[in-house]
């Protein structure tokens, strides 16, 4: 067995006795990072023309290009997630021809390199069900060795099915069952959303650190979520915050 193959299986050794997403975040960003990726996201695909946010299952975006992506409604043009939805095959964006891009795309492609997204790597994932996935990940230099691709796609796997294990099924939105968010948790959520710390926020609203971070626990429990992406998720789809 080669050393990246040792390596790939310890990771998933760990990726499967992994406790909470935090866990699983932690794991896959360092094991991404030794291929050079600096980004990576864990996603359910959204249904054609919405947007990404109540999407997200883990989030390993910089904050200037998550901010900037969101903001700007990328999801709707970014060709790669395009491509993603087309292929059942793991892809390197170079791969993908686009003989005729939209401006829309060459201006998500262009910005993302911008932001250290030069090159990536983009894992389709399908349900038993037919529902579809995507573990996605960027960096500005990539060092990719023989079996990296073999290694990639199987981290990707492993890391999105733990990270799906550990997300308690989500409540039905029109049923509205979940706690109420006080006015403070909503405005802390609102916060997070925008990739704010917790010291950030605490300084924002005037509050401490410890009490902007009660608030986000406080907002976890109340809507059965597992880290601050799933917390905002929840909160926009079942319409508790609206950003």
């Amino acid at each position: 067995m080669s050393g990246i193959e040792r390596r790939t299986f310890d990771i998933v050794d760990q990726l499967q006795a992994a406790s909470d997403c935090d866990e699983v975040y932690s794991l896959l960003g360092v094991a991404l990072s030794e291929f050079g990726f600096t980004n990576f996201l864990i996603t359910e695909m959204p249904p054609p023309g919405s947007g990404l946010q109540a999407s997200l299952i883990l989030n390993g975006w910089s904050k200037t290009w998550f901010d900037r992506y969101m903001d700007q409604n990328f999801f709707l043009h970014d060709p790669m997630a395009a491509h993603t939805r087309s292929s059942t095959q793991a892809f390197f964006w170079d791969e993908v021809r686009c003989p005729h891009p939209s401006k829309e795309a060459r201006r998500v492609m262009n910005e993302a390199a911008e932001c250290g997204l030069r090159r990536g790597f983009s894992v389709p994932i399908l349900g038993s069900t037919g529902e579809q996935s995507c573990v996605t990940m960027g960096g500005a230099k990539l060092d990719i060795p023989h079996r990296g691709r073999e290694a990639l796609q199987l981290l990707s796997i492993f890391a999105h099915g733990k990270a799906q294990s550990l997300r308690p099924p989500p409540a039905p939105a029109a049923a509205g069952r979940y706690e109420a968010l006080t006015e403070r948790e909503r405005e802390v959520l609102l916060w997070v959303a925008r990739g704010k710390t917790d010291w950030e926020i605490g300084e924002i609203l005037a509050i401490s650190e410890q009490t902007a971070k009660a608030h986000l626990r406080n907002s976890l429990r109340k809507l059965n979520a597992v880290s601050r992406a799933h917390a905002v998720a929840n909160a926009i789809s079942w319409r508790a915050i609206s950003l």
